[in-house]
């Protein structure tokens, strides 16, 4: 008789081995760690969230430290794996919960302890990782420590946490506002220097800095925007919108934009219906959408915006022709992952989902293969929920 133990029944994984100890060896080894007083004391000494995992990635023992910031007891931590804890959107895609799911190839956490064990080393990885909790999505940027140890003729993994998510946003937000508003200064200091040798150029100078200045106004409030939406603090401004407006001063606005020169803009499908909705934060993200789409090809191709009526939702997508690598797809979305490869900056597709999502009530996804191309969509509610929700809500 199959006593339940066998390979067989091992779920299948995507990328970490599956399968995970039975109770009665997670209790084991767990007392094999207590057993050794001067481990427990030096865990309990550490500042930070510290755990020890068994060979199946699962806890069998956590510090003072990491049950205070979760608000949770040993008991709640005990044979789960960290992104079980932390509250990963990624558990429950995998066959086996964290670290088996496509995504987890990219986890730093889930790297760091395979690497630890196969080479019985200390490695230090940085971590993304997108979370949803009982207050909405949300995004964790941690580093990570995995050190093998033996106890007693046992493996473990001792497993450091240390959250560097305000760290990395303030480096992110740094990079980008700087970056952005330098290039722009940069710009109408240099047409003013024109304008004042060559006044028969007057009025085209004007006409551009006056495009340079709206749209140095408006990289320093979406910088502020994108501060006060992480901290929940973002007021919505509702309005009666219609789709067709919305896309035709979308097209207008980058089509004279250089990221733009030499590809062509195209509405293609656009159903023309009343939203409400705010219309400062769906151009903010069709923008991106946009942008991002036109960074992503090459002189002579098109990028073509559409908009769908989907019942009691609208739908507006953005695509292009050029295909991202599975590695870029796996970390879309997270906050510090730039799909331009670029060290500090990433805050497009992130701020897409978190204002998407959070604040505008819909759903940000992507379609990214051969031959079809890469198409972002923008799926919100035709009259916005948040005008039932007081707390974000700033009636226009």
């Amino acid at each position: 008789m199959d006593d339940g133990s066998t390979r067989s029944d091992v779920p299948e994984t995507y990328f970490a081995p599956a399968g995970r100890d039975t109770p009665d060896d997670i209790e084991r080894k767990q007392k094999v760690v207590r057993a050794n007083p001067l481990l427990t004391e030096a865990l309990n000494a550490i500042p930070g969230m510290v755990m020890i995992l068994n060979t199946h990635r699962q806890i069998v023992e956590a510090n003072h430290a990491m049950m205070q910031v979760l608000q949770v007891t040993a008991e709640d931590l005990l044979a789960k794996r960290p992104g079980e804890v932390v509250g990963c959107v990624r558990v429950k895609e995998g066959p086996d919960g964290c670290g088996t799911s496509r995504h987890c190839v990219t986890c730093g956490a889930v790297n760091a302890i395979l690497e630890s064990q196969s080479q019985k080393a200390h490695v230090v990885r940085e971590c993304r990782i997108l979370t949803e909790g009982n207050s909405g999505p949300g995004a964790m940027d941690l580093r990570v420590a995995a050190t093998a140890i033996d106890v007693d003729g046992e493996m473990f993994i001792v497993l450091a946490v240390e959250d560097i998510s305000q760290a990395k946003r303030i480096s992110v937000l740094q990079r980008t506002f700087f970056h952005d508003v330098l290039n722009t200064a940069g710009c109408i200091s240099g047409y003013a220097d024109f304008l004042a040798r060559e006044h028969e150029a007057v009025e085209e100078i004007s006409r551009l800095l006056v495009r340079l200045s709206d749209q140095l106004v408006e990289e320093i409030n979406a910088q502020r925007d994108l501060v006060l939406a992480e901290a929940g603090d973002l007021q919505l401004q509702v309005d009666m919108l219609t789709t067709w407006d919305v896309l035709e001063a979308l097209c207008a606005q980058y089509r004279k934009s250089p990221v733009a020169e030499q590809r062509e803009i195209q509405l293609r499908e656009v159903w023309n219906g009343v939203i409400w909705t705010d219309r400062r934060l769906l151009m903010r993200i069709l923008g991106n959408m946009l942008k991002n789409g036109l960074e992503a090809t090459t002189p002579g191709q098109t990028v073509a915006v559409e908009c769908l009526n989907q019942g009691e939702d609208v739908v507006f997508a953005v695509h292009n022709p050029g295909v991202m690598p599975t590695e870029v797809q796996l970390q879309m979305f997270q906050r510090s992952f730039s799909t331009k490869g670029q060290p500090g900056r990433g805050i497009g597709t992130y701020s897409m989902r978190l204002l998407g999502e959070q604040y505008l009530g819909g759903k940000v996804d992507f379609v990214s293969r051969e031959p079809d191309g890469t198409v972002f969509t923008l799926t919100i509610p035709k009259t916005a929920p948040f005008i039932r929700n007081s707390d974000h809500l700033h009636p226009s």
